[in-house]
């Protein structure tokens, strides 16, 4: 599958677009009696728990008889949280909800859920690394071209043999973008579903910068902040602010016009972002529109974090997989995913390396009864696969 859009074109029509859906973000409706806790619960008493959350601050975690338990397609009971559990929490607060220094705040639970990157039996490793902090170059440095018909056969090949790569048993989604045109080569592969993941957080976080420009919200310095995170160390506290605050999933409704995609659904459970179903042409899309039609300033925003993306992620998952399996290129710019939901969901995305003219996009789903490490293997070597076959010589 060739997909061909001439950048120019695209910028009008998102110009066009822009024009005729402002104010179409709103903050969610009772947002603000909605929270979601990530951190570990520390101790059981019945149907109260406590939960040191990620911030540092100690919640008190009242259960129901409506309290529900696990994600949409792997739900559980409370007996699979014992104490040590990392978990995240929604539900309705009250007393302070302050950041530091605050103890006894109560938390009455809707629903309760594993953190993204655990499953029943395994806890995701983590690699004590910082993140790198080095600003992605401010003008492309594309080495030459041949022309686009050379160039796409040249990625049809590259994503064919990727797909190819696969280790059996792992189901994968493979598309990559020519930056010089605009042209997105997908394969057989590349409009298959997958549930996104923290790739979202790259939707969210575009549609919002994009609603900023028109006016028809303000983003806060707090708000830059956990973009900035978000992207960087695919941190779920800073997209839990911005999904509540933001419209939740409008959010992925507006960017589903807004970039033209074609395979994304927002989740069915509104508090769990991650199970926004997206394909590899559209992460592709999301990017051309964040690359090509915000401004030079957002567009500035999105390349600092997607750059400065940490080997470890917020919650110490390790991120350095596909696009940013070690020693990393220099100027490599990627938004990862991970997540498990019964099956094991691995994501890489961006651009591979400073002065590279593509995007890519490798989505992956495994069996549950896989291991992370295998994930991450799988994914290195379908991305290897890819990146080896976009640079080599197409003429």
């Amino acid at each position: 599958m060739i997909i061909r859009r001439v950048l120019p074109v695209l910028v009008l029509v998102a110009v066009l677009v822009t024009a005729g859906c402002s104010s179409t973000v709103r903050s969610v409706v009772g947002a603000r009696d909605r929270h979601v806790l990530n951190g570990t619960v520390t101790a059981e008493s019945g149907s109260t728990w406590t939960v040191l959350a990620t911030t540092g601050v100690s919640w008190t975690v009242q259960l129901t008889p409506t309290t529900r338990y696990g994600r949409t397609h792997q739900p559980t009971d409370a007996a699979h949280f014992p104490v040590g559990s990392r978990v995240r929490v929604v539900g309705t607060p009250s007393g302070t909800t302050g950041t530091t220094g605050t103890t006894g705040t109560t938390l009455t639970a809707r629903q309760v859920l594993p953190s993204l990157s655990v499953r029943p039996g395994q806890t995701a490793t983590a690699r004590p690394t910082a993140p790198t902090t080095t600003p992605p170059p401010t003008a492309t440095s594309a080495p030459p071209r041949v022309s686009p018909a050379t160039a796409d056969a040249s990625a049809g090949t590259a994503v064919a043999q990727a797909v190819a790569a696969a280790p059996g048993g792992v189901a994968v989604g493979v598309a990559v973008m020519d930056t010089t045109d605009g042209a997105v080569v997908g394969g057989s592969t590349g409009s298959t579903g997958f549930e996104s993941a923290s790739v979202v957080k790259l939707f969210t976080i575009v549609d919002l910068l994009h609603h900023a420009e028109a006016g028809d919200i303000t983003l806060s310095p707090d708000d830059m902040t956990a973009v900035g995170r978000a992207l960087s160390l695919s941190d779920d506290d800073a997209m839990d602010t911005l999904w509540e605050e933001y419209g939740g999933t409008q959010t992925i409704t507006d960017v589903v016009s807004l970039a033209g995609l074609q395979d994304t659904t927002p989740p069915t459970d509104p508090d769990e972002w991650g199970e926004t179903v997206i394909s590899a042409r559209d992460v592709l899309a999301v990017y051309r529109y964040a690359f090509t039609a915000l401004s030079a300033a957002d567009q500035q925003v999105v390349r600092t974090g997607l750059a400065n993306a940490a080997d470890a992620g917020a919650d110490g998952f390790d991120q350095a997989f596909g696009l940013l399996d070690p020693p990393r290129p220099t100027g490599a710019m990627a938004k990862q995913g991970w997540m498990s939901d019964g099956d094991l969901y691995l994501h890489t995305t961006g651009v591979p390396a400073a002065g590279s003219s593509w995007v890519v996009a490798v989505l992956s789903r495994l069996p549950g009864g896989d291991s992370w490490d295998t994930a991450r293997s799988a994914v290195d070597t379908v991305t290897r696969t890819l990146t080896t076959g976009l640079t080599a010589p197409t003429a």
